[in-house]
């Protein structure tokens, strides 16, 4: 059976049931298992691991809903380290949902720009890793920064 990538936003707004978002992504999810594993890297396992309890109660939620972990080349690292770098040098804020590149913040007291971060390496493995597979399909709500820097993924959103 073909795969599909998760990353760990959608899976964050099923289990805490944040209104709309929730359902959607657990309805996007249903439909995609009939044809795809659904498979998340050890990364996502760990993030996710800070929103539940304890691993069993982690463990059932994926067992449920039939996500399994999948293991990552080591030549997926060095992809992603290489457009995190990219990603490390441009300093840009973007859009998560549509990509587009915004304005500096200025600290209104001194005029200094502020620098932020909004992702991490962690972040680049996610997308890398859906280079890995055949399809090259990624489920997440960062639909602008993964066409920004995944350009070759398929981004499969609840508001695609």
């Amino acid at each position: 059976m073909n795969s599909v990538i998760v990353d760990t936003n959608p899976l964050v707004y099923i289990y805490n049931g944040i209104a709309d978002f929730g359902r959607n992504y657990a309805a996007l999810l249903g439909d995609l298992s009939v044809r795809y594993n659904l498979i998340i890297s050890k990364l996502v396992y760990g993030e996710l691991s800070l929103i539940f309890k304890n691993s069993e109660l982690l463990n059932n939620f994926l067992s449920d809903t039939g996500i399994i972990i999948g293991e990552i080349d080591p030549k997926i690292y060095v992809i992603a380290a290489k457009r995190w770098n990219t990603y490390k040098k441009r300093r840009i804020l973007i859009c998560q949902r549509c990509g587009k590149k915004l304005a500096q913040l200025i600290c209104k007291e001194c005029n200094s720009e502020i620098n932020i971060r909004q992702h991490i390496l962690t972040d680049f493995v996610i997308g890398a890793h859906a280079l890995q597979t055949k399809e090259r399909k990624i489920v997440t709500s960062d639909k602008g920064y993964y066409s920004t820097y995944f350009p070759e993924l398929t981004i499969i959103s609840t508001d695609s």
